[in-house]
């Protein structure tokens, strides 16, 4: 086999997979069929309108709807074209841990550390109650989405239905 095939193929199979994280609970949707599926919103990272909405858990899939918000999942693209929920991922793809080393002599030493990226979670009452400091809690409705850098720090909501 030729280096050029297998460069095809690994391209190719890269378009078919993608991995994501939970970005909101689980919902029954119906889809395109009319039949009724589980289904849930999943945050691609990378942006802000990088959040693929309703997509579908794939059939005898029954460890990824008991999955919590924020959990990796693998997708893949079915014959139809669209993305389904196929399993777990082991990675989250919206965090990443830098590492930052400088070379001095051949002589390597690690200058820092940083965590990147954000995470996608329910706001608790007190976030909640922080948000809009005259009316307080009882303004936004409980269940709001809220996301986060890889510190913990409120960046924005995020609004799903």
């Amino acid at each position: 086999m030729s280096i050029r095939k297998i460069i095809d193929w690994a391209i190719q199979d890269q378009k078919s997979e993608m991995k994501g994280n939970i970005a909101s609970p689980f919902y029954q949707y119906q889809d395109y069929a009319g039949s009724w599926v589980w289904a849930c919103d999943v945050d691609l990272g990378g942006g802000e309108d990088n959040v693929l909405r309703s997509v579908p858990v794939a059939a005898n899939n029954r460890e990824v709807i008991y999955a919590e918000q924020g959990k990796g999942v693998s997708l893949s693209r079915m014959g139809s074209g669209k993305w389904a929920i196929t399993g777990l991922s082991k990675t989250l793809n919206s965090t990443v841990h830098m590492i930052f080393v400088s070379f001095v002599d051949d002589v390597f030493q690690i200058s820092g550390r940083r965590l990147a990226g954000n995470i996608i979670r329910p706001l608790s009452y007190g976030e909640m109650g922080e948000l809009i400091p005259p009316f307080g809690y009882g303004v936004l409705p409980y269940g709001l989405q809220g996301k986060f850098d890889a510190q913990g720090n409120f960046m924005e909501i995020v609004e799903w239905h």
